[in-house]
């Protein structure tokens, strides 16, 4: 299939999509890079990609550029049996020629997963030129890449802190690259004590419905779910850092989204840094929100954290305070 030296087709697979959506990332900011642009870049959804928009984007020719950069997300999995195998047999080349039916022009990418293993898909292309499968880190790759995330934060964390912080949240790079941050922001010095303050079991679902509540101005639900998060033993200092996390996340969002209204969630995901599905969810949230009352909403939180953390106001006082103020 792919043993022509014309052709380049990548497979990237595996469990760990964290590192798997890095690398790709990494290679379309690399190619659009070194094309001077986005002119010659296609991402098919595998789920709703037909056959021949499928070829059409592998064959079309590139435009002032010498290479084509076509990404298809998720086929395996998602995409039809049928199209399946119309590809399998597009990918093989021609039995006349020998050459295959990918131009030399086109670099073609397959992104997974999720890919079920047994499908004739998933073993064709394990014979494409370039394979890499993203598996979950082993525990002393999961110490380095905490310790890479902090360093590259310009911060320092404790070898203890780091074994707490790994038992804690364990292989989900994304939760850990978003507590990492947080932790960061509390301090530029991570140690034990901190993690026991600030990562806890995920209340983010409870901490949504409280935004949800405060975007509503529905002051009694927005204390229901606090007095729910401090009943079940949630810090108040925790709570506010998750609270301050969530309105950041909703000011990148309703800033983005106000200057360009034409970014789809791919390219609001790349330009926030931000996962996916947080992405998803707080566009959602964003609509109740203008973005003037969120910076000051963002600034009143920073300085009531502040208040909180020199003394000045006691913890539940604050939360209950910050909530009325929020929903008046």
């Amino acid at each position: 299939m792919c043993n022509s030296k014309n052709t380049m087709i990548i497979f990237f697979y595996g469990e760990d999509d964290y590192r798997l959506k890095s690398a790709v990332k990494k290679l379309k900011e690399k190619f659009i890079s070194a094309s001077l642009g986005d002119t010659n870049l296609a991402i098919l959804d595998g789920k709703t990609a037909a056959y021949n928009e499928i070829v059409r984007q592998i064959l079309a020719m590139p435009f002032l550029s010498r290479t084509r950069l076509v990404i298809i997300e998720n086929f395996i999995s998602l995409g039809k049996k049928d199209v399946h195998e119309k590809i399998i047999d597009f990918l093989t080349p021609s039995t006349s020629s020998g050459q295959a039916k990918v131009p030399s022009s086109t670099v073609l990418v397959f992104m997974e997963t999720k890919p079920d293993k047994r499908t004739a898909l998933f073993k064709k292309l394990l014979k494409a030129d370039k394979i890499q499968e993203f598996e979950f880190l082993e525990p002393e790759q999961l110490r380095r890449f905490v310790y890479r995330k902090v360093e590259n934060r310009k911060a320092d964390i404790e070898p203890e802190a780091v074994s707490k912080l790994i038992e804690y949240v364990g292989n989900d790079l994304w939760r850990m690259k978003n507590e990492i941050d947080k932790l960061i922001s509390f301090s530029k010095k991570i140690t034990s004590e901190n993690i026991e303050l600030l990562v806890k079991s995920q209340v983010e679902s409870d901490i949504f419905k409280m935004i949800d509540a405060i975007g509503q101005k529905n002051l009694k639900v927005a204390l229901y779910e606090c007095q729910n998060l401090l009943e079940n033993g949630e810090n108040e200092l925790y709570i506010l850092s998750m609270i301050v996390y969530q309105y950041r996340n909703l000011l990148i969002i309703k800033d983005l989204t106000e200057r360009n209204r034409n970014l789809n969630s791919w390219a609001l995901s790349k330009k926030a840094g931000l996962h996916p599905f947080v992405i998803q969810k707080t566009m959602a949230q964003s609509h109740n929100f203008g973005l003037g009352d969120l910076k000051k909403s963002y600034r009143t939180l920073l300085d009531f954290d502040l208040r909180i953390k020199t003394g000045k106001i006691e913890g539940r006082a604050a939360l209950s305070l910050l909530l009325a103020k929020f929903c008046v």
